[in-house]
């Protein structure tokens, strides 16, 4: 083994002994002067260090004598340069042998540290080898990165760790995730990278950027120990905030409608198709405002349901759930083959004509949703008919073939966490049946007016009234 391997395999064993109160000291004595290496490892595990000139000589081959009265003091620097406790390991490397200058340095100071390990043809300069072995140590402690969890009920925000590289992970190691950025201060979106011990996490590093809400998939690369790089993120750069300064920046709870939300519109597509067309239009614009404001945590349900037919010679079309939490993209496609199935249909309305579907439409909503919250929740209902009874009524309106009860199935439905109701009505607030008023308690608009789809998500939740930074990507499974 060549004295060059067997140097840095002693220097590679000592910085893996690193930790505590254990040091390093490499002594790199070269032709122009002696340097001293002092190494440690920091509260996250990472091997830290710095090299320090100690003498510098100006004429390293003709100068004076180490036993010369005029190099007593450059003698006495040296030795006192190089720490001699009990926790520290002395390495001495001779970078160029054959100077007598270096030789004599490198024989004082083996006299005086006759235990060190003492190397005389390094092959390399010290720290540039140092820096490699340190890159390629493997992680002594477990890396995770700092993000938010929103409580799926309270919406209670709260500090936690996503892993990113574990315990013995080398450099070029990478890892590709997803997180969700919300809307920021001045200071940006942190990433803070946390190296775990015994449970206590240890603050590595923190980088900021400034970027524009929505989700983005992010890969960290481990470039060594102590330095992670992240791509897939605009302008990334060192943040200068303090710690307790970005923890005081996190919200208590996050807004609602900040948060996911699910818009579900149930239009009715019973009389005239120019009617039908006109309540596909409002919802299309409905869907149109809210991805603007939401980007892409809005997530939208279709459904379509028609009337009842009471006659064997008329069909009847069931509820028809044209997409159930799709993007809002998808749902504008299930909106135009739904406009295009109509202008297709006969002109003539064929169906009941005193009351719509609408039990039904509830009943399969109530159906469809979980009963967990998964976020803000709107059922917007569009059309101009009441629902059947589930019997006989006095209205003389025909009960539901199925016996559903919308009463029913409205209470069920506000037993939901976070749901709400809206409804665009073919008639003013003033003449529409007062089931209306049931269904769009949150927010209820005239199809023919004028209708401000913002002014009704606001209503409905689905717009913030101001913007709340939220200072760490946030995940948003619970």
């Amino acid at each position: 083994m060549t004295e060059s391997i067997l140097l840095r395999k002693t220097l590679t064993e000592a910085v893996a002994e690193l930790g505590g109160a254990r040091r390093l000291s490499v002594v790199e004595v070269a032709p122009d002067g002696v340097t001293v290496f002092d190494l440690h490892r920091d509260e996250t595990g990472t091997p830290r260090g710095h090299g320090r000139p100690v003498v510098r000589w100006a004429d390293p081959v003709d100068g004076p004598s180490w036993d010369d009265p005029g190099a007593s003091g450059d003698r006495e620097t040296v030795l006192e340069a190089v720490n001699v406790s009990a926790d520290t390991t002395v390495v001495l490397v001779g970078s160029s042998p054959g100077s007598p200058r270096a030789d004599e340095a490198m024989e004082l100071l083996r006299a005086a540290h006759p235990k060190a390990f003492a190397f005389t043809r390094a092959g390399m300069p010290v720290g540039r080898l140092l820096r490699e072995i340190v890159a390629d140590e493997p992680l002594r402690r477990s890396y995770e990165l700092v993000v938010l969890r929103r409580h799926p009920v309270t919406n209670r925000l709260e500090l936690t760790c996503t892993p990113l590289f574990e315990i013995e992970a080398r450099r070029g190691t990478s890892f590709t995730f997803t997180v969700r950025c919300e809307p920021s201060d001045e200071w940006g979106t942190a990433f803070a990278v946390v190296a775990w011990q015994d449970r206590r996490p240890a603050l590595l590093s923190v980088h900021t950027a400034k970027v524009q809400p929505g989700r983005y998939e992010i890969t960290a690369e481990l470039e060594r120990p102590g330095l992670v790089r992240f791509s897939g993120l605009p302008g990334l750069a060192r943040g200068d905030r303090s710690w307790a300064e970005w923890v005081a920046a996190v919200p208590y709870r996050l807004d609602p409608s900040a948060g996911p939300a699910h818009l579900i519109c149930a239009v009715e597509t019973s009389g005239t198709a120019a009617r039908v067309l006109e309540r596909f239009r409002r919802i299309g614009q409905m869907i149109t405002a809210m991805s603007g404001g939401l980007d892409d945590r809005l997530q939208v349900s279709l459904i379509a349901y028609g009337t009842h037919s009471y006659q064997r010679n008329v069909p009847e079309e069931p509820v028809d759930v044209a997409g159930w939490q799709v993007s809002t993209e998808h749902a504008r496609h299930s909106l135009e083959r739904l406009e295009e199935r109509v202008r297709q249909r006969e002109a003539e309305d064929r169906g009941y004509a005193d009351a719509a579907m609408v039990e039904d439409m509830l009943a399969e909503v109530a159906r469809r949703l979980p009963s967990s919250s998964q976020g803000r929740t709107a059922l917007l209902t569009v059309g101009d008919r009441p629902p059947h009874p589930p019997r006989v009524h006095r209205s003389h309106i025909l009960p539901c073939p199925r016996r559903f009860d919308w009463e029913q199935e409205v209470r069920r439905l506000e037993q939901h966490p976070d749901l709400v109701f809206g409804a665009i009505c073919d008639r003013p607030p003033g003449r529409a049946d007062p089931v209306w008023s049931r269904l769009g308690r949150a927010g209820l608009v005239h199809l023919d007016g004028a209708v401000d789809v913002h002014g009704l998500g606001a209503d409905l939740g689905l717009t913030a009234s101001q913007v709340q930074p939220i200072p760490f990507p946030l995940l948003e499974v619970p």
